[in-house]
């Protein structure tokens, strides 16, 4: 139960289900840039433990408190105010490094880092470009107060820390800038293996759209053939109608002028009647028949 525990934070520490791809790829980078951070301070509290700064040391083991409650309000879905808040506190901290240790402890070089950083996280303009602000004049502001307010506690420049701090520093906006570039690239080859694949899914669709279109074609001129031969067939067997039809209308006008009362002509007539009207029928079956089998077809 406890290593499934451990294993969903984890999971959850790197992807965000509700996230598209593009915005779990910067929650993915802030994450890992605030484990950065932390032991970036970290390293920073030991060194200033060992060089027994313990008031210092105590605000870099606060810093890295806050840093976690940071990373844990991102992962709670608090992005911009834990992203900006985790960036202001970055800034104030090099800050609060640069003023007590002074120049020497190499901290003003992590002003680089928090000035370009930001554009990473964040979309609006506006975050982005008050925290570049906010870090470029907090550096210049240190660079000034460097020569009106003494230190209070100086450290010697030593190659170590000193050097550490901008490294750190570059190291920070590299990895920052690499992570979003490969993120980038990765975002490219999915978006181009789609391309590809829409591209070959409409081809196909194009491919049974002719092929639709040539039965469809192949259909109606059939039809067109059979309503043509329908009508070539009516016209041709309508004298095979007419006849036994005029022989009918001929008795009927025929015994008008006949004495009906006369048992012999009037079963003449009948019988004469009968049979052109079967005649008849049976024209009309035969074509019938023949109307039915072609529609069949």
């Amino acid at each position: 139960m406890g290593f499934n525990r451990f294993s969903a934070v984890f999971n959850h520490l790197f992807s965000e289900k509700r996230l598209s791809f593009e915005d779990n790829r910067i929650y993915l980078i802030f994450n890992i840039a605030v484990l950065m951070a932390i032991l970036v301070v970290a390293g920073i509290a030991i060194f200033l433990l060992s060089i027994e700064a313990i008031s210092s040391f105590w605000i870099c083991v606060g810093e890295i408190i806050v840093f976690f409650v940071l990373l844990f309000m991102h992962m709670r879905g608090h992005y911009t105010v834990s992203r900006y808040v985790f960036f202001v506190l970055a800034i104030l901290m090099q800050c609060y490094g640069s003023l007590y240790h002074g120049e020497d402890g190499g901290f003003d070089f992590l002003f680089l880092a928090t000035a370009l950083l930001p554009v990473l996280f964040f979309q609006k303009k506006a975050y982005y470009f008050s925290l570049f602000v906010f870090s470029i004049s907090c550096y210049i502001a240190i660079k000034t107060l460097y020569d009106s307010i003494a230190p209070i506690m100086p450290l010697e420049r030593q190659a170590i820390p000193y050097y550490s701090n901008i490294f750190i520093s570059s190291l920070l906006v590299y990895f920052g800038y690499g992570l979003f570039k490969s993120a980038h690239l990765n975002y490219e080859r999915k978006l181009k293996a789609q391309k590809k694949s829409i591209k070959q899914q409409k081809q196909a669709l194009l491919g049974v759209k002719d092929q639709l279109e040539e039965l469809l074609e192949v259909k109606a001129r059939t039809i067109k053939e059979q309503n043509q031969n329908m009508i070539k067939y009516a016209y041709l067997n309508s004298h095979k109608v007419r006849s036994p039809l005029a022989r009918i209308l001929g008795l009927v006008n025929l015994t008008k002028f006949e004495d009906l009362n006369d048992e012999d002509k009037r079963k003449y007539y009948f019988d004469e009647l009968k049979a052109n009207a079967k005649d008849l029928d049976n024209v009309l079956a035969e074509i019938n028949q023949t109307l039915s089998s072609n529609i069949g077809q």
